[in-house]
């Protein structure tokens, strides 16, 4: 039962929403994984994840991809709105370069993750090792904080 439950943590850190700001505080408190378990496949799980979007994205291309989800009716507009408010984002990132790509998914927020940081890098032009490279240290950060929030917070307000 507890592998399957790392195996768990794994895959709710590969979904783009939640990324490992979801699965860390789900495994502690909901999957009984210990904390260090819940904070390495967490980052093993959304870095699995940002190794197949750098791969997708920078064989296929941005356009091809636009093609392909615009066909799918809801996943087209989803990726749409994702794909404008990515440039947005970019732009501030851009004087920063593989720093700011580090700086912003360190930060434990929603769509500051490695979804969006592996768009960030294509429209940004960044090379595909360095880029994962970056990511990785962003991802241990922000798992790093997400799992301290998560074991302490809960005991700050009287919980457990």
């Amino acid at each position: 039962m507890y592998y399957y439950n790392l195996l768990t943590t794994f895959l709710m850190a590969m979904l783009p929403v939640g990324e490992l700001r979801l699965s860390i505080p789900m495994a502690i408190h909901q999957l009984q994984v210990d904390w260090y378990n819940a904070w390495l496949f967490s980052i093993l799980g959304n870095s699995f994840i940002t190794l197949i979007l750098i791969g997708i994205i920078y064989y296929y291309g941005i356009n091809r991809l636009k093609y392909f989800l615009g066909k799918i009716p809801f996943v087209g507009f989803v990726f749409r709105k994702w794909e404008n408010s990515t440039i947005k984002k970019s732009e501030k990132i851009q004087k920063w370069g593989y720093l700011g790509l580090l700086y912003f998914v360190s930060l434990p927020l929603p769509v500051t993750g490695a979804w969006t940081a592996v768009l960030i890098a294509f429209f940004l032009d960044l090379k595909p090792f360095k880029t994962f490279f970056s990511i990785m240290c962003g991802l241990m950060v922000s798992a790093t904080i997400v799992t301290i929030i998560s074991l302490y917070l809960p005991h700050f307000f009287g919980y457990n």
